[in-house]
């Protein structure tokens, strides 16, 4: 029906993205100009990604990570391709 769109929920907003849910099962992931609509698996996935990157980031800016450290909690899981 015309005029009615899907209505969105905030889950987290910050300085430079905003991720929200909308009615229809969408995430949507909004940083300035641009708004990726993901499945809540792929969030997920690229959080995880993220997470691995800012811990590779303090790794290469001072000191090592312990060989104890389990690196493989940090992988995202394969989805088996992008999805659109």
């Amino acid at each position: 029906m015309l005029g009615q769109g899907c209505g969105k929920t905030v889950l987290a907003r910050g300085p430079c993205a905003e991720v929200t849910r909308c009615t229809c099962g969408h995430i949507h992931l909004a940083m300035g100009p641009v708004t990726l609509r993901v499945e809540e698996e792929v969030l997920r996935a690229i959080g995880l990604t993220l997470a691995e990157a800012l811990h590779n980031l303090a790794d290469s800016e001072g000191g090592g990570r312990e060989e104890s450290e389990p690196a493989a909690a940090l992988h995202a899981p394969t989805l088996g391709g992008w999805k659109q």
